[in-house]
């Protein structure tokens, strides 16, 4: 068999996924000829193997062997891509393009890296570039409106995943992309009905099913949205974003034990990944483990820094441990890291309230309410504060106002009670005390 025929059946190889059987014919070509061609589809073949190594180490050969293959670096770009170098993906495909500049791909892959270094400009002047040589190249459009979606500039990413599907009506990813364009712009019936559509199309496809649980947990259909968690991960389960999302609804379904063995997923697949950490924290916190809670919350600081709802609920816990020193030493830092944090001021006024600083816990409620005025549970607080500070009128006036935006907050009307029969009013007390029987 001729060396040509060889090669013509190492490309049939791969062409058929028998990748090892591509490259025992490769390897006889450059047994008997050393040339560009064969360390190329060589390396074609490790690519799609997963062997990234040795596919590097052919493209290398083959371009030192021919300089001007366009296709060489065209590859070996995407494999850069595959191993996160982006910088060396770019250079790769810029070669490319010089030596072809009709290499579509090239432009469109070339945007993609673009995107993941946050060159976003550069991106959609790559995918102007390709839709000029092929207006009709769905990719470009897809990708074009995925960059749009980086700059805020949903209307325009909505109008590319247009083109693309009316291009190209079974273009799953389009549908996917839109759907969750939509999502982001509030419109959960436009994007729940685009990615139906997606996964009746691609129903291989983690992220539709993902993006419509997403949708669903919005809606508060949870076990809808659990079904579709567990389908994106049953086609991939190295998702920590889709074990953190399930665990978030087990948690608001008060199964702690099922939340915590989510998160812990999540985090064993990205150990560094801050809200895994802050969300078991909470579901430990729930299930009274306090000391846990404080240890993840300690681990969410550390791959967050700033994060100021893990401070927060640090504090919290702290509080409940009786150590109110370091709760208020972490609501500070949590309001120094966003002193627009409402809840922070109301975790730091409970606790100077604890130490007996009434004056200091009114002046964060206050704090509280002008940046949350409906929280009907800082109107008690406050409320209790001036009760305990001998103001049960002013009591009574917050008192009023919780029950005025949560008629069911049976604390609100035990504390009522309380500043009603200081004051005298015992008929007003006794009538509270049966609301809050009723309310409890």
């Amino acid at each position: 068999m001729s060396l040509q025929n060889i090669l013509n059946q190492g490309i049939c190889n791969v062409k058929q996924g028998d990748y090892s059987a591509a490259i025992a014919n490769f390897n006889q070509v450059l047994n008997l000829e050393p040339n560009y061609v064969g360390y190329y589809n060589r390396g074609q073949a490790y690519y799609y193997l997963g062997e990234y190594q040795r596919a590097l180490i052919d493209f290398d050969y083959a371009l030192q062997l021919n300089p001007d293959f366009a296709n060489g670096y065209l590859s070996r770009g995407l494999l850069y891509f595959d191993l996160e170098a982006p910088e060396e993906a770019i250079a790769d495909f810029s070669q490319a393009i010089n030596l072809n500049p009709e290499l579509i791909i090239a432009y469109i892959s070339r945007g993609l890296s673009q995107i993941y270094l946050g060159e976003i400009a550069a991106a959609i002047a790559d995918y102007d570039r390709a839709l000029k040589i092929d207006p009709q190249q769905v990719q470009a459009y897809n990708n074009r409106g995925i960059a749009r979606c980086y700059l805020g500039d949903f209307s325009g990413a909505i109008a590319d995943f247009d083109q693309a599907i009316e291009i190209d009506p079974n273009f799953v990813e389009a549908y996917n992309n839109r759907g969750n364009t939509l999502l982001q712009l509030g419109d959960r019936i436009g994007a729940m009905a685009d990615l139906k559509k997606a996964a009746n199309l691609g129903p291989d496809l983690a992220a539709v099913y993902y993006n419509r649980g997403l949708v669903r947990q919005m809606n508060g259909d949870r076990s809808g949205a659990i079904a579709d968690y567990n389908q994106s991960l049953d086609i991939n389960f190295t998702d920590a974003e889709t074990y953190n999302n399930r665990g978030n609804i087990c948690t608001l379904m008060g199964d702690y034990p099922a939340a915590i063995e989510n998160y812990t997923e999540a985090i064993k697949i990205n150990p560094k990944k801050a809200n895994a950490f802050y969300n078991r924290a909470l579901a430990y916190y729930y299930q009274g483990d306090f000391a846990k809670a404080i240890a993840d919350f300690n681990r969410a600081i550390i791959h967050k820094p700033d994060y100021a709802a893990a401070y927060n609920n640090r504090g919290l816990a702290f509080r409940v441990q009786g150590n109110i020193q370091k709760a208020l030493e972490d609501f500070n830092q949590a309001l120094k890291q966003n002193p627009q944090l409402a809840e922070a001021y109301v975790s730091r006024g409970l606790a100077r309230a604890d130490l007996g600083d009434k004056s200091g816990a009114i002046k964060d409620f206050n704090h509280a309410l002008e940046l949350n005025p409906n929280d009907a549970r800082t109107y008690n607080n406050r409320g209790f504060v001036h009760y305990r500070s001998g103001n049960s009128s002013q009591a009574i006036v917050d008192f009023n106002q919780a029950l005025k935006l949560n008629p069911n907050l049976n604390s609100a009307y035990i504390n009522r009670g309380l500043a009603r029969f200081a004051i005298g009013d015992k008929l007003g007390a006794l009538e509270d005390v049966d609301l809050a029987l009723r309310t409890a």
